[in-house]
């Protein structure tokens, strides 16, 4: 067979390929590919087993994790349920991650303590998840109710993925008078059933769903195996345990950063600065306090701008520290340290006020300077952002996590509290004076890169509303990470793929979309 159609296609998939892919994904890509350029199928099978032999070099397998759940007797309508979860993970080091969602039909806490993990002895971990067969106190009604369950590693063996979930469906029958009942255990993939010895006669109609390789025992379950006799008295509290399939959750799989082999060189800053070619700049800080007056003592200087007799004039009634935004345990606290006051949202601001952080979007008005005190107020509007309002917390909290972890760093306290608040970044725009020049951001835990300045704390000028990218500080690092491929995210000329982590240093160019901006330490228009 000629080979160079699949070296070629095999270079072709993998310039497109970030490193964090799964195999799965690999095979999409290589199959669309192929498509597109009318690739022959045996061509498509040999490039398949090139990446497959890259990926498990060696094709040993790692035991997989499983789960097992000891019920202690089923399930029944109106009772209390404490089924016992094992978690079998001798391939893994680090604790698992485990998250346990009950049908909201179905009464339960889900901060129960019993939901704790255990660890019996390395790589077993145990914990339960009690709930009842009733909804708001009454018998659950006919139906199918759902248990998912989610196992994250941090860390894991080469090759091997991190994140698995699995499924289970309890099905409560609709029952009559004249039967004595179903009883129906659903699983996905792969079950071990031990019905040795329970007393199924009690039910009218026994329906066991455990996929092509499970394995069910029956024995004495229904008298007729041995004499009357010589038969134990059926055991109603028989211990019933089932095996539940561990899947690949190959959503949040493809979701793993990776740090950029190419750009190893940090700088470890807390406020940095792009400057466009347009002239546009925006300075970020990550930090949980920032202060605005006439000083250069500031984080940010307030002055009419550029210099000149009026603007000097108009100036002067800017205190030095004139106003300070604190991340505080309520929200952001707008402080006010001036001789003229501050107007939010045209009302006078008596000491200090707090924007809750919980609305992502929420623009406010600020003024520095009250109306009427002052022949001209310095006029700034902020807008706060924050993760998507379905975004679970927890969810939030690892990820923020396992990035930190991933570049070799601990959690900072101002991503701790911007995590509790669902806070990720605000941005300060001058409303009047260089309005649309220059444009400050706090960076708490993530700052989006786009086009529309309603979702991206850091915006480009161009139309398209898409985020491109997002910027993070992490291990005291600024770090940017592309978030789509079309337009390309370059640096320093070269392209950087989706879900890539580079370290930012002064001096370096980003090319973002047909933007390109330098970043570098901050400096504001006309102070230099």
């Amino acid at each position: 067979m000629n080979r160079e159609p699949a070296s070629l296609l095999h270079s072709i998939v993998k310039a497109q390929l970030s490193g964090s892919e799964s195999y799965n994904d690999i095979e999409r890509l290589v199959e669309s590919t192929a498509v597109t350029a009318s690739i022959d199928a045996d061509i498509v099978t040999e490039v398949l087993e090139m990446f497959h032999s890259e990926m498990f070099p060696d094709d040993v397998e790692l035991p997989m994790p499983r789960l097992l759940v000891d019920w202690g007797e089923l399930p029944r309508v109106g009772y209390q349920v404490r089924p016992e979860f094992s978690l079998l993970c001798p391939a893994y080091e680090s604790r698992p991650e485990v998250q346990v969602k009950v049908d909201q039909d179905l009464d339960h806490n889900a901060n129960d303590p019993l939901r704790r993990l255990q660890v019996d002895e390395p790589g077993l971990w145990t914990f339960h998840v009690p709930f009842r067969m009733t909804s708001d106190g009454m018998d659950c009604r006919p139906g199918h109710y759902m248990i998912d369950v989610e196992v994250s590693f941090r860390d894991a063996p080469a090759k091997a993925p991190r994140f698995f979930r699995c499924r289970i469906r309890l099905n409560v029958p609709d029952l009559n008078s004249e039967q004595g009942g179903e009883l129906v255990i659903d699983g996905d993939g792969q079950s071990m059933v031990n019905l040795q010895g329970y007393n199924l006669k009690q039910f009218s109609k026994v329906v066991l769903k455990g996929g092509e390789d499970g394995v069910i025992n029956l024995q004495n379950s229904f008298g007729e195996s041995e004499p009357a006799e010589s038969q134990p008295e059926p055991d109603d509290t028989q211990q019933t345990t089932f095996e539940y399939q561990l899947k690949v959750n190959s959503e949040k799989q493809s979701r793993l950063p990776s740090v950029s082999e190419r750009f190893t060189k940090r700088s470890y800053l807390d406020a940095c600065g792009l400057f466009f070619e347009d002239g546009r700049r925006t300075l970020v800080f990550s930090r949980p306090r920032l202060t605005l007056g006439r000083s250069r003592d500031n984080d940010v200087v307030i002055r009419f701008l550029p210099s000149g007799e009026e603007n000097n004039a108009n100036s002067r009634n800017v205190s030095r520290t004139h106003a300070v935004f604190e991340l505080v345990a309520d929200g952001i606290e707008l402080r006010d340290e001036s001789r003229s006051g501050i107007e939010l949202n045209y009302s006078v601001v008596r000491d200090r006020d707090v924007l809750p952080t919980g609305h992502s979007g929420e623009v406010s008005d600020i003024r520095l300077g009250v109306t009427g005190t002052v022949p001209q107020s310095f006029d700034l509007q902020m807008t706060i952002f924050g993760p998507d309002r379905f975004s679970e917390q927890e969810e939030l909290e690892f990820w923020h996590e396992l990035y930190t972890e991933t570049v070799g760093g601990r959690l900072s306290r101002l991503a701790r509290e911007s995590l509790a608040q669902r806070f990720d970044a605000l941005r300060i725009d001058r409303m009047e004076n260089l309005a649309g020049e220059e444009s400050y951001v706090v960076l708490a835990r993530e700052a989006l890169i786009g086009g529309s300045p309603n979702t991206a704390a850091i915006t480009l000028s161009g139309r398209d509303p898409k985020i491109l990218a997002r910027l993070l500080h992490l291990d005291r690092t600024f770090w940017i990470e592309p978030l789509a491929s079309d337009p390309p995210i370059e640096v320093d000329g070269e392209r950087v793929p989706v879900k890539k982590l580079v370290p930012l240093s002064p001096g370096m160019q980003i090319k973002l979309g047909d933007e390109i901006a330098t970043f570098d330490r901050p400096s504001q228009l006309y102070l230099d």
